[in-house]
């Protein structure tokens, strides 16, 4: 007679290491991820380095900019650099982009904003419009505002080196001086615009964390949005994200130019101590009203503050 029981015993041993052996196998076959491209690491680098300069916190920033301003304005009145392509007023990188730096910040930043919010709202161009653009209005009208109420404030206080000229054109047409207080609109401009982009770009901080994001199967669920949503967003990302890039790039090498020109504007005898001081001190409280104070009103009138969106991707606080 066979005894089925002793079979039986005697096959479980050798069931379980073939079952053991087949899932090593299957274990073994997982298929290795690919290797990453040459290109795609060398962007994946340059997009690293890139959020390094341009995602120190705006707090720091300030902190350096208005130091740096009184050190550097301090040391130009003790000490006379010698003269160099950059002492001159009349040097290219002040009149082509110094003189021009609001409107290169304009075009790059309202082409960064454009493209990272129309994939945050949808595709919807109205929400683009007045919920993201119109923020650079704000950022306009400061500028425009004060460097015309700078230009009055001096022919305002100031008087001519000789009797007889009481405008600053006349006066220093007839070859005079100008005694007033003239407020320096290369340091006010340079650092608003230093300021204005680095709040806007904080949208780009956790920007891959949005395709991680747009990848999940319950996010209409998640979030509270429509399949429609959701499948606008996942195709707006991958199709914009590069030219994302191309912006990003473009902002980083602007910022360190701003930088760069901001320390010629300080330790050059351009302006004095007081009138360079003055413009970094509006220039802060500029992006105080503007970040700080008008869009945390949180009013539906007013444009949201950079990165808010319902996709909510972003690791800092929204607020």
């Amino acid at each position: 007679m066979i005894n089925v029981d002793k079979m039986a015993t005697n096959s479980t041993p050798r069931l379980r290491r073939a079952s053991k052996n087949t899932l090593n196998r299957s274990i073994k076959k997982k298929p290795l991820p690919e290797p990453t491209h040459l290109g795609h690491f060398v962007i994946i680098a340059i997009m690293a380095l890139c959020k390094k300069v341009l995602h120190i916190d705006t707090s720091v920033k300030i902190g350096v900019y208005l130091c740096g301003t009184l050190i550097g304005s301090l040391m130009a009145d003790l000490f006379a650099l010698p003269k160099s392509y950059f002492s001159d007023k009349k040097n290219m990188f002040n009149r082509v982009f110094v003189s021009f730096g609001f409107g290169w910040t304009l075009i790059l930043l309202s082409t960064y904003i454009f493209l990272t919010s129309f994939v945050l709202t949808f595709g919807n161009i109205k929400l683009v419009i007045r919920k993201h653009m119109l923020r650079l209005a704000i950022a306009t009208f400061w500028w425009y505002s004060l460097t015309k109420l700078f230009t009055y404030v001096d022919s305002m206080v100031g008087v001519c080196s000789i009797a007889g000229h009481s405008r600053k054109y006349d006066c220093i047409k007839a070859g005079r001086a100008w005694l007033g207080f003239d407020i320096s609109g290369h340091v006010f401009l340079l650092i608003h615009n230093l300021l204005t982009i680095s709040e806007e770009v904080k949208s780009f901080k956790d920007w891959t964390n949005l395709n991680g994001l747009l990848k999940e199967e319950d996010l209409s669920l998640k979030k509270n949005l429509t399949e429609d949503q959701v499948s606008q967003a996942r195709e707006l990302y991958k199709s914009l994200t590069p030219y994302i890039k191309v912006v990003i790039l473009l902002l980083t090498f602007w910022m360190v130019f701003c930088e760069f020109m901001l320390v010629i504007s300080v330790v050059y005898r351009f302006h004095t101590v007081t009138q360079k001081i003055t413009a970094a001190f509006v220039a802060i409280l500029c992006w105080f009203i503007s970040y700080r104070v008008v869009l945390e009103t949180r009013a539906d009138i007013l444009p949201v503050q950079p990165g808010q969106s319902k996709l909510n991707y972003m690791k800092m606080k929204q607020r």
